[in-house]
């Protein structure tokens, strides 16, 4: 989610937090409020901000009552968590519009969901070496598991140029394309990514005057591997 939208969407949330206040208790309302907010956290800050981590331990009830407890004693908890919800919105507004527009020129749609994810922050900070890296880690994580975890002829795990070799033979279960000549292609296509990004770290693209051009192109790249293989079997990968 592009930050200019984020800002927006999360403005609304906390306006709605504080006008409708206790007639959010209800928990199909509540619900619905909570999970509006925790989405537009992860699609804008990612899984493993800080932000979300304060958000979703937020209590909004009372830590201990009796059955003598008054219904205005939970409404009083009820709305000093919405404040404090309402706070952590606020904090994310605040970072989401210091931290400039390096995500606003991509749109979140066009690249895999999980890697998105994985690498967003990355992006956020501008940090354009750890968004190659990490896109080239994770994309090789994600075709071993998804995969089966394919063993070599001695049973080592592998890595690289040879995972990419096994996994997308033309004999493989989970080849790309249609015809022999795409499977070479695909083939060849992953190999050449583990070839080329898997020392990505000594490259030092962050002195590169392209670097956020180079990022990003490692990233559609390893997109593409996910994407294609998400829509030729995704019935059949392993994702557990």
């Amino acid at each position: 989610m592009q930050a200019k939208r984020a800002i927006e969407v999360l403005t609304e949330l906390r306006e709605e937090a504080d006008r409708r206040g206790v007639e959010l208790r209800p928990a199909g309302e509540f619900s619905s409020w909570k999970g509006r907010v925790r989405s537009t956290l992860i699609r804008s800050l990612g899984k493993d901000h800080h932000l979300l981590t304060d958000f979703e331990n937020i209590k909004y009830s009372l830590m201990a009552f009796s059955t003598g407890t008054s219904d205005s004693s939970f409404e009083r908890a009820f709305l000093g968590g919405l404040r404090k919800a309402g706070g952590v919105i606020e904090a994310a507004i605040f970072e989401l519009r210091e931290a400039g527009t390096s995500d606003d020129a991509a749109d979140e749609t066009a690249f895999d969901p999980d890697l998105w994810s994985h690498v967003q922050a990355h992006v956020h900070n501008e940090d354009w070496q750890t968004v190659a890296s990490q896109t080239a880690i994770f994309v090789e994580d994600c075709v071993r598991k998804w995969c089966g975890n394919p063993r070599g002829n001695n049973g080592q795990t592998l890595v690289g140029k040879g995972l990419f070799a096994a996994v997308f033979a033309t004999d493989a279960q989970f080849r790309l394309g249609k015809e022999p000549g795409e499977w070479e292609g695909w083939r060849g296509l992953g190999m050449g990514f583990a070839q080329a990004l898997s020392n990505v770290d000594r490259h030092n693209i962050q002195k590169r005057d392209d670097a956020k051009r180079y990022a990003f192109g490692v990233l559609g790249v390893g997109s593409l591997i996910l994407t294609q293989l998400r829509y030729q079997y995704s019935d059949d990968l392993h994702k557990e």
